[in-house]
């Protein structure tokens, strides 16, 4: 079960999804997507949303960006963000 996020945080987490989805095969897209889920954790563990914060810590465990070489988990992990985006839309009403 995920937490009712605030409308804002809700949208940062569809943005970091979809970058993902750009940064299959792009390094420096990569890394800025492992940077700002990694920022993303952080504010939801200030904010006490730690059932989120956790499952971003489950993707975060298994995204390993990669200069020069396609991610190995990148349909795992961009599965995992399709499946954290649709439960946070999911408990706001959306």
């Amino acid at each position: 079960m995920v937490e009712k996020l605030p409308p804002e945080v809700i949208k940062e987490l569809e943005c970091v999804s979809r970058l993902h989805e750009q940064a299959v095969c792009d390094h420096e897209k990569c890394r800025e997507f492992s940077e700002k889920l990694s920022d993303l954790l952080v504010r939801l563990e200030d904010m006490k949303f730690y059932r989120t914060a956790d499952r971003l810590m489950s993707i975060l465990i298994n995204c390993s960006p990669k200069e020069a070489s396609h991610c190995e988990k990148a349909t795992f992990v961009g599965e995992m963000m399709k499946d954290i985006a649709k439960a946070v839309q999911k408990a706001a009403g959306k």
